[in-house]
């Protein structure tokens, strides 16, 4: 599941920025596996102290890494991350629903 994340960016802001990303992943097949992720109120400072927001997008899939930079890099500042999924051991299974 491709989680998008939101750092730096704080109420009616993020709100835009999420309604656009999901504009932009409408018509991607996987958008209703994306998960969007709002942490607690944070800042991003650069070493100078200059506001750097940004969004994660962390994914498993090197194409759907590939279609995120493509479809969001006007849009913000991105960072990409692959990542190895590990469901619980002895967990249920999610019935192959974490391909993201």
């Amino acid at each position: 599941m491709p989680t998008i994340e939101f750092f730096g960016v704080r109420g009616d802001e993020r709100d835009a920025l999420e309604k656009r990303v999901r504009a932009l992943l409408a018509d991607e097949e996987f958008r209703t596996d994306c998960v969007f992720v709002t942490a607690a109120t944070s800042q991003v400072l650069g070493w100078n102290g200059d506001s750097r927001p940004f969004v994660r997008v962390s994914t498993r899939s090197e194409q759907r890494a590939d279609r995120f930079r493509t479809l969001l890099r006007h849009t913000c500042d991105l960072e990409i991350v692959r990542i190895d999924f590990q469901p619980v051991a002895d967990g249920p299974t999610d019935g192959g629903q974490h391909d993201g």
